[in-house]
């Protein structure tokens, strides 16, 4: 990808283009926010008021930030076009 991407906060995945707010991932579906991974526990108006914590948790249990959204995340497959780096947030 030609496009400079900034991380994902919910995913890790390298998926939000560098500059535009409120974007959403196509690996979990997370919309980014102004909380981002400095206020996990933060519930998020643009993720229908879940928390980054809880949107990690899901997406790790369902491959998306909530299991309704499963339908519209890339398949594992495809998450193979995205640069992935593990980063930890603060746990509870």
């Amino acid at each position: 990808m030609s496009e400079s991407l900034a991380q994902c906060d919910c995913c890790d995945y390298f998926t939000i283009p560098k500059g535009n707010d409120y974007e959403i991932c196509p690996v979990c579906f997370w919309e980014q926010d102004a909380f981002g991974v400095s206020e996990p526990d933060e519930a998020s108006c643009a993720n229908h008021g879940l928390t980054l914590h809880d949107g990690r948790k899901n997406f790790l249990m369902f491959g998306a930030c909530a299991a309704k959204f499963k339908a519209n995340v890339a398949a594992v497959p495809a998450r193979e076009n995205y640069r992935y780096a593990a980063r930890a947030i603060c746990s509870r």
